[in-house]
């Protein structure tokens, strides 16, 4: 019988368990699963508390992307689908909530009307901003920055008060570090098929990216009824108990033997490590990963607060807010969760996600929870008119979660996996730090690991 070892039980693990499950004979392939904490699901955790339904992980995944609709429609959760009721969003600068300009895909404008009338630019930001129009590509051979990439094109006002609030926001880091390539490679291929951004992206709008922040932005986004908890239960209930499990840690990886820290060590044909980088920096001690150690992480907290609908006197139709950083703010965004996710409050009540982590923000993340939930509450107070006291909070820490890609991430990325090929045949990555940090990413990440895995076996058995 072959044997396969899945380290990590997160999404990506889980889901490569599941794709192994389905196209293995169990009676010839014996696949483990092995998690060192004492639970599955890693980041997703759903509190039910007083009639909310709180997420203290992700809360929503984007529908465009096929593998996180094709998983949910195999577990059988297709009539637990919710669509997020709004799209608009704002950003907050100079004391303001500021619309997104109607039609920015991804905080880029196509509608030259809507940004002329955006009061978020001053009149010299919005005219830097339309001289994109005239601008060269900037598409270079060598990889660069988002933030260098963006600012070429509209100018560094327009990078500060609308690209970067969005783009960050995704990654949790520093624009002018992170690869354009690795995070958002449609737009340079918008920029050398038309020039323009702003002209490819209105006429011809490739399917990989949205209208993002304005009201076009609904039925964007999808949850499950009962919160994304939901989705990695389901995960775990469809699959053998027995080749699961929790409060198992793996030590490390010689050749193709697993050792766990119990001492037990496994013989694998096939090993999938679907969890972040450093991860695998910690068990495989092999040339071949020591690009990853130049992979930094960022750390991130939410911070969910709830009141009666009376805390705040008027909030504005819409999702929330991203915060551009040109004011001495602790927030990096709020969502509206009554608005975006209505079935989630109870009537009469309000549910505020309050965002903490950016680059260079470490310190916030060490303060207690109420320390944490009073830091949000006074940025809201200025930034909303927040009054009196929230009903309860919930805080959630996700120190060192987040990788980062920057600039050269795919020339690294490839060499690691090209090295790998030679010196451990049998190793397969997968996970957010790769190729892409989005549900359905992580998803297609555990399923394309598993592809692989059996590919191998196949050969194997031949």
């Amino acid at each position: 019988m072959k044997k396969v070892i899945i380290i990590g039980g997160g999404l990506t693990g889980l889901s490569a368990a599941h794709y192994i499950n389905k196209q293995t004979n169990q009676e010839a392939v014996d696949w483990q699963l092995f998690e060192s904490d004492d639970h599955f699901g890693g980041k997703f955790h759903t509190v039910h508390r007083d009639g909310f339904i709180i997420e203290k992980g992700p809360d929503s995944f984007l529908a465009r992307k096929p593998a996180g609709l094709a998983l949910v429609e195999e577990l059988g959760l297709t009539d637990q689908l919710i669509t997020n009721a709004t799209g608009k969003s704002y950003i907050y600068h100079d004391a303001a909530l500021h619309p997104i300009p109607e039609g920015s895909v991804m905080g880029i404008p196509t509608d030259i009307r809507a940004l002329l009338e955006s009061d978020l630019l001053t009149q010299d930001g919005k005219i830097r901003a339309l001289e994109e129009l005239m601008v060269d590509a900037n598409v270079m051979d060598e990889d660069q920055s988002i933030g260098d990439f963006f600012e070429h094109r509209f100018g560094k006002e327009m990078v500060v008060r609308l690209i970067e609030p969005l783009l960050a926001g995704i990654y949790a880091g520093n624009i002018y570090e992170m690869s354009l390539r690795a995070t958002f490679p449609q737009f340079e291929q918008v920029a050398k098929e038309y020039r323009s951004l702003m002209y490819g992206l209105k006429s011809h709008r490739p399917e990989t990216v949205n209208t993002t922040g304005t009201a076009k932005t609904i039925g964007a986004f999808r949850t499950l009824a009962g919160g994304l908890t939901t989705l990695t239960n389901a995960l775990v209930d469809s699959l053998p108990a027995e080749r699961l499990h929790a409060s198992a840690k793996v030590k490390s990886i010689e050749n193709t033997t697993v050792v766990l820290e119990n001492g037990e060590r496994i013989v694998a044909d096939a090993i999938i490590i679907a969890a972040t980088h450093d991860v695998v920096l910690s068990l495989l001690d092999a040339p071949a990963v020591i690009p990853l150690a130049e992979q930094p992480m960022t750390s991130l907290a939410t911070i969910s607060l709830a009141f009666d609908k009376e805390a705040v006197p008027a909030i504005p139709e819409g999702t929330g807010f991203l915060v551009a950083r040109t004011g001495d703010y602790n927030i990096t965004a709020c969502t509206w969760v009554h608005e975006k996710w209505p079935h989630m409050v109870p009537e009469g009540k309000i549910l505020l996600r309050g965002f903490l982590g950016k680059a260079g923000q470490v310190g916030l993340l060490n303060q207690t929870d109420e320390e944490m939930a009073n830091t949000v509450q006074a940025d809201l107070r200025e930034m909303i008119g927040l009054k009196g006291e929230p009903l309860f909070y919930e805080v959630s820490r996700m120190k060192e979660a987040m990788p980062q890609y920057t600039v050269g991430h795919q020339e690294r990325l490839a060499l690691v996996e090209s090295e790998l090929k030679h010196s451990h045949p049998t190793v397969f990555l997968a996970g957010m730090s790769y190729r892409g940090v989005g549900i359905p990413d992580c998803i297609q990440a555990g399923k394309t690991a598993a592809d692989e895995a059996c590919q191998l076996l196949e050969q194997v058995m031949r």
